[in-house]
């Protein structure tokens, strides 16, 4: 690795800040949803619930991964010493792609994350590369 050329390191552009009615319609879903396993402040449960608060996955430059596990859920192999992992259920049948964009650009701009906010053009591409 050492001999392979270095790179710069590009930062996210600081783009304008997401809609407040997005925001609003986002914290309305995650209140519906997700506060219960994430913590309303994205703090998670430490062995069961990832936190979403300084979470590198919610941050990358593409959202599809995140927008992924919100339609598809989220599921840890079951191991000797974790026989029972806790799982995301998916909201694929459950929610829009409006509620989804909201939603994630809610998780992406809060306790502390800055990412650019999620389109439903996002949403509706990971659902049609899926099939969903």
């Amino acid at each position: 690795l050492q001999g392979l050329p270095q790179q710069e390191h590009k930062a996210l552009a600081a783009g304008a800040a997401p809609p407040a009615s997005a925001l609003a319609r986002g914290a309305k879903v995650y209140e519906q949803h997700c506060a219960q396993c994430h913590g309303d402040q994205g703090q998670g449960e430490p062995g069961a619930f990832p936190a979403l608060a300084g979470n590198r996955a919610v941050t990358l430059a593409d959202p599809t991964n995140l927008v992924r596990v919100v339609l598809q859920g989220g599921y840890l192999p079951a191991t000797a010493g974790n026989p029972r992992p806790h799982g995301m259920p998916p909201f694929q049948q459950l929610l829009s792609d409006e509620d989804i964009a909201a939603v994630t650009t809610l998780v992406r701009n809060s306790w502390g994350n800055r990412a650019p906010g999620v389109g439903t053009i996002e949403v509706y591409r990971a659902r049609e590369r899926r099939g969903l």
